[in-house]
């Protein structure tokens, strides 16, 4: 456990270092996945039958919400910088295309749990949930971090 820990942490180190410097691309989200698939893989105590038929379909699903949050993000963003001098109807767009985002991004949610309820049991899910959330904040934590660090040098 504390080798995975310790693994974890200094990738993430990598991550921020990288995210940092510009360069983060598909080089990075691989490290990222790599990363994830450790740590889900520590926490959610999978069989290797569930192994077997739960990365597909989590990979599937994964990739997918990466694919429509940033290029849906993206296009919004460029919609967005333009805020001030946007007119109301621009607005309302605007709002409009980041509510279908958010709902597609549910709907696999939605379509991710249909699957693993065939897959996994229930307990394992909610582990899924928790880690992927456990997951996410340490990613968070680790760059702010090291952008406070980066930050506070001359």
């Amino acid at each position: 456990m504390k080798l995975y820990t310790t693994l974890f942490f200094l990738c993430f180190g990598l991550f921020a270092g990288m995210a940092q410097n510009g360069n983060f691309g598909k080089k990075n989200k691989e490290k990222i996945k790599v990363l994830k698939i450790a740590f889900f893989t520590e926490n959610l105590d999978l069989t290797e039958k569930e192994a077997q038929q739960f990365w597909p379909v989590y990979n599937t699903y994964d990739d997918k919400n990466h694919e429509l949050r940033v290029k849906g993000m993206n296009k919004i963003k460029r919609d967005v910088n333009n805020f001030e001098s946007m007119t109301e109807a621009e607005a309302i767009i605007i709002l409009n295309r980041i509510e279908a985002l958010e709902m597609q991004v549910y709907e696999n949610n939605r379509a991710l749990m249909k699957k693993l309820r065939g897959i996994l049991p229930a307990k394992k899910i909610i582990r899924l949930k928790k880690a992927e959330r456990d997951f996410n904040r340490k990613l968070m934590k680790q760059f702010r971090d090291k952008h406070d660090k980066n930050k506070s040098m001359p």
